[in-house]
C-alpha cells in the first residue's frame, strides 16, 4: 500500500459490530483487516482501527496482513 492512498478509520461501538464493521471495510478495500481492538475498562464499547487502501477497488479487496489475533476472533 502507498501511503499517499492510506486512511484510517476507527471503529466504534460492541465488539461484534465494530469488528463486522472493519471486515465489511475490508471487502471494499486493499486493507490491513481489524488490527488493535482496545477496551476501556468498565465499558461495552472497543475501538478497532483499520488501514485502508483508498485507491484499491471492490474487486482488489481484502487483507493485506491479517491481525486476527490481536483484534480478536474472526466473525463466522
Amino acid at each position: 500500500m502507498s501511503d499517499e492512498s492510506v486512511i484510517t478509520v476507527e471503529i466504534r461501538g460492541h465488539e461484534r459490530a465494530a469488528l463486522e464493521a472493519a471486515h465489511q471495510i475490508s471487502n471494499l478495500f486493499l486493507s490491513s483487516g481489524p488490527c488493535r481492538l482496545r477496551r476501556t475498562p468498565g465499558k461495552d464499547e472497543v475501538q478497532v482501527l483499520v488501514y485502508a487502501d483508498v485507491e484499491r477497488g471492490p474487486g482488489e479487496g481484502g487483507y493485506v496482513d491479517s491481525d486476527a489475533e490481536e483484534a480478536g476472533a474472526p466473525l463466522p
